[in-house]
């Protein structure tokens, strides 16, 4: 009889079919030469941690505390969506669900607090309408992958050599038979069919992954797309990116007039600062934060677009900023 997982428990974290088997997981638990024989563990979503680079067992930080979800907090929220989106009196069920969620203070505020972490993925697909363009798309997934099957092109085989270097650390994506490794080539592969004049973009690979750990594939893929056509600006994807490169030109503008002391010491250590941002703004900070920590931005991100990429970026800046600034103040007491 199958048990269910405690909060902080390796994979727990994960939607079921992305969980490693038991074969897997024995495999992966085996000692690893190339880190040296250090110990490590898996964490709830799948990542390889060693044990000295863990978060401290009595931290109160986010990172130190299992994924759990507040009874409290867990019953606001179905209640809130009852409210708003629940088409009949039956009991709560997502088929009976509308497909957005309309915008209002209280689903801010609720937003700002977090999603619950079970309901994050229906709740996403409705933020940034998700659910929308599936039901109004023209081609089921399941064709869009048969086509993309029969095509051969460079975007392929580009995304066939990055497959394994996407998510390495994580058990799901780290060895060809990983259970993610085939849904993320289809979706890659699939993305290149919708979008052909994107062709393939490394940014789009590290979401995916992303996504993969907590919805199914076709959810992902239609979540991508609304990403792709509606939450960020036109052709940030495009082979030239020159939609993320122009995010960068008012970055460094909104810089200048929000914070100022931030731009000035950019500008006299001759710091190019899209050399580090874009990657940023083209993962949407997938792989660059803690996943505990990318999970509360995403879930502002669907609900407020592009500008909470700009939000972050600045908010990172000011704090290492700060850090900076505190170490000169102890070496000069020094």
């Amino acid at each position: 009889m199958d048990t269910k997982p405690s909060p902080g428990e390796p994979f727990s974290a994960l939607i079921s079919s992305m969980k490693p088997g038991q074969k897997m997981i024995e495999k992966l638990l085996q000692v690893d030469k190339s880190f040296d024989q250090l110990e490590y563990y898996y964490d709830e979503f799948g990542f390889r941690v060693v044990e000295e680079d863990g978060a401290e067992p009595k931290s109160n930080k986010l990172l130190g505390v299992p994924l759990h979800v507040d009874p409290h907090h867990k019953l606001q929220w179905e209640a809130h969506l009852e409210f708003t989106l629940n088409s009949s009196v039956e009991d709560f069920c997502w088929d009976n669900m509308k497909t957005s969620l309309p915008r209002s203070a209280k689903l801010n505020q609720l937003v700002a607090q977090g999603i619950p972490h079970h309901i994050r993925p229906q709740v996403w697909m409705r933020l940034c309408g998700a659910v929308e363009k599936k039901h109004a798309s023209k081609v089921t997934y399941d064709e869009i992958i048969r086509a993309s099957e029969c095509v051969n092109t460079a975007s392929c085989l580009e995304i066939e050599k990055d497959l394994l270097r996407t998510m390495p650390s994580n058990a799901c994506f780290s060895s060809p038979d990983s259970p993610g490794i085939d849904k993320l080539r289809r979706i890659l592969r699939g993305l290149t069919w919708f979008y052909p004049d994107n062709g393939y973009c490394q940014g789009t690979g590290m979401i995916a992954g992303h996504l993969l750990l907590f919805m199914e594939e076709e959810d992902a893929f239609w979540m991508l797309c609304s990403i792709i056509e509606d939450l960020l600006p036109s052709s940030y994807y495009r082979y030239n990116l020159c939609g993320v490169h122009a995010d960068q030109r008012v970055l460094r503008q909104l810089l200048a007039q929000f914070a100022p002391h931030v731009d000035k010491l950019l500008s006299e250590h001759d710091i190019e600062l899209s050399l580090i941002s874009l990657h940023w703004f083209i993962t949407l900070f997938a792989g660059v934060l803690h996943i505990k920590v990318l999970l509360r931005v995403w879930d502002l991100f669907f609900l407020q677009g592009s500008v909470v990429l700009f939000k972050v970026c600045i908010g990172m800046l000011l704090l290492k900023v700060s850090c900076v600034n505190k170490q000169h103040v102890l070496i000069k007491k020094g």
